[in-house]
């Protein structure tokens, strides 16, 4: 990764093989990533045992467009907040997030999170294709659970940051929906040139080529309509880093404001306790932008 000097490249297609793994592949990067999964997986189900809600409504006519809807009773016109899960599109599941939504249903926020089909079982162009059906189907049916369809606000996290990399990427008007039918979007520790996954093992898994990288990468073509937030660990590695570096110069470059955030002491994975935990700055802000009708 060194080029001349004392200069590190950060570009992934200067890295060794060792290297890209090390940098995009988080169970090598965080070893015990396991425990963090668990850990979670314990504070999600307690969540779906408590939270208001209804679990596992369709989206789509595949077996895996299912969302679970969590807010309280009596909700009118509440902000709207989606989230998008990871597993590098071939795993996890909404139910291993259900605990994400506690802060938002304690203020007042009506909150979905979103499964879809996974590689290889379905090619990741189709993944992309659901979640747009899944705003759609939120925008068209949020009414019915006391939430507002002028405020949908999204969050991703790794292969879900991807995800909402792609709607932002939507010209929504085209389909007879609002240009600005998205408000604001976190993307949280997301991979943003799907390319280097070819060049990983987990791609065995993951079954990506070169026809599917270039359909599916958010690169910004103009100034879009949404608040944009962006954020990774500081102790994620430095190529995973890079590429939210990256995307963030990409937008700006098109003329949209971006907030980058650098959280302290994260991983890949400890990175969505922060979500979960109400009294965290970062998840204040979050819930700020979505309770912000006019996200201005």
């Amino acid at each position: 990764m060194v080029l001349g000097g004392n200069t590190m490249s950060l570009d992934w297609r200067n890295f060794t093989s060792s290297e890209i793994e090390k940098n995009f592949n988080p169970r090598i990067a965080v070893p015990d990533f396991a425990t963090y999964i668990e850990e979670a997986q314990k504070k999600a189900n307690l969540a779906r045992k408590n939270l208001p809600g209804k679990l596992d409504v369709d989206y789509g006519n595949h077996p895996m467009q299912k969302l679970d809807v969590f807010g309280l009773e009596h909700l009118n016109n509440a902000p709207v907040h989606v989230f998008i899960h990871g597993g590098y599109w071939r795993a996890l599941d909404k139910s291993d997030h259900s605990h994400l939504a506690i802060p938002f249903v304690n203020n007042n926020c009506l909150y979905f999170t979103l499964n879809y089909g996974l590689c290889p079982n379905v090619k990741l162009t189709e993944i992309n294709n659901q979640i747009h059906s899944a705003i759609k189907w939120i925008y068209k049916n949020c009414h019915k659970y006391g939430g507002d369809p002028q405020n949908i606000n999204i969050c991703g996290h790794s292969a879900g940051a991807h995800l909402c990399a792609m709607l932002l990427n939507t010209k929504w008007e085209n389909n007879n929906f609002p240009y600005d039918i998205i408000k604001s979007a976190y993307l949280i520790s997301g991979i943003f040139e799907p390319e280097v996954v070819l060049k990983l093992s987990l791609n065995e898994e993951i079954g990506l080529d070169e026809q599917e990288v270039a359909s599916n990468t958010p690169i910004p073509t103009s100034k879009v309509n949404s608040k944009i937030f962006l954020s990774a660990g500081d102790i994620e590695p430095p190529g995973w880093i890079e590429q939210t570096k990256i995307y963030t110069r990409k937008l700006k470059e098109k003329g949209n404001a971006v907030n980058f955030q650098i959280l302290k002491k994260e991983n890949h994975f400890s990175i969505l306790n922060v979500l979960s935990d109400s009294n965290n700055k970062f998840t204040k802000e979050m819930i700020t932008v979505t309770r912000d009708e006019t996200n201005e």
